[in-house]
Order: C-alpha cells, then sequence, then structure tokens
C-alpha cells in the first residue's frame, strides 16, 4: 500500500511541476512581448475582464492552468485503488435537514463502527446519477449495485458487505 502512496504522490508532484513549467513559460511570454501586443491577446472575446486585470481575474490564463490541474489530480485521485466498500447516501440535499437529518444520523450510527472500512459520500436524490438508479426516496447505495432505503436493513447487513469485501 506504501508503494501505491509513493507512486501516487509522485504523479501528483509530476503534474504540478508539469503546470508551473507552463505558468513560468506563459510569465516569460508575457515579459517578452510588447505592450500592444499584451493587450490585444489579453481580451480575449470569452473574457469577462478588462486587459489590466487579466493577471488576477476569474478569466485569466492562471486560472485555466488551475483548472486542468485540479482536473488531473483528481482524476489520479479517482484512479487510486481503494480497499474501502463504497457507500453513496442519496438524501433531498435541496429540502430542509429536518426532512434527511434523522436518516443521515441513522446512517452513520451503522457507519461509524465500521469507517475505516468505508469510503462514504452523501449524494443528491435530484441528482443525474439518482435518476439512473431509479431512487425515489432516501437511499443508500453500496459499491453502485445494492441498493438499501432503510438504515436498519443496511446496518444489519454492512458487517456481512464487509466480510464480503475481505475488510473485517
Amino acid at each position: 500500500m506504501q508503494e501505491v502512496e509513493q507512486k501516487i504522490q509522485r504523479k501528483i508532484i509530476g503534474v504540478v511541476v508539469k503546470k508551473f513549467h507552463e505558468i513560468f513559460r506563459m510569465n516569460v511570454n508575457k515579459r517578452e512581448q510588447t505592450r500592444e501586443e499584451k493587450t490585444r491577446i489579453a481580451i480575449d472575446k470569452n473574457s469577462c475582464c478588462p486587459s489590466e486585470q487579466v493577471t488576477s481575474c476569474c478569466c485569466s490564463p492562471q486560472e485555466d492552468v488551475k483548472s486542468s490541474l485540479n482536473s488531473e489530480v483528481s482524476t489520479i485521485i479517482q484512479d487510486i485503488p481503494t480497499d474501502k466498500l463504497k457507500v453513496d447516501i442519496y438524501v433531498p440535499l435541496e429540502a430542509c435537514s429536518c426532512v434527511w437529518s434523522q436518516f443521515m444520523n441513522l446512517v452513520f450510527s451503522a457507519l461509524t463502527p465500521y469507517i475505516k472500512h468505508i469510503q462514504h459520500e452523501t449524494k443528491s436524490l435530484s441528482s443525474e446519477e439518482a435518476r439512473k438508479l431509479n431512487l425515489r426516496g432516501n437511499s443508500i447505495v453500496v459499491d453502485g449495485e445494492k441498493i438499501y432505503s432503510s438504515p436498519y436493513d443496511f446496518k444489519q447487513d454492512l458487517p456481512v458487505l464487509l466480510n464480503g469485501k475481505g475488510l473485517l
């Protein structure tokens, strides 16, 4: 497991160094351009910023590099092999928490004793994923396959699911 972590760290560092060099090259190129060229390049057809603010604006080239870096790092993180049970909890996040808080309390009371073996995520019941799974109410989805609508049933089956995956 330590080798996998080191390999992932090296990948992330490589991506960060690569992006750092891209930013550095962009800054060197900017210094070499004349003021007129800078103004012409800075006003992009999709830009929301005046040319003077490009270095600090949301539309700046640095922001593009940052978002690109974030997406590459998140892709690397998603590729990490996990030895954990994946649990997705679907609740109507746009509704008042009083609608789903009791459900969440019951789910987390089931998860807590085994939390080091579980990767959990709370998702909206109105999301595209929930529609694909045909979820109609508060639900728990284990490894994208097994669906529970009752936290009590989930709590009962959780040790069996963990044993089946060899985590206990």
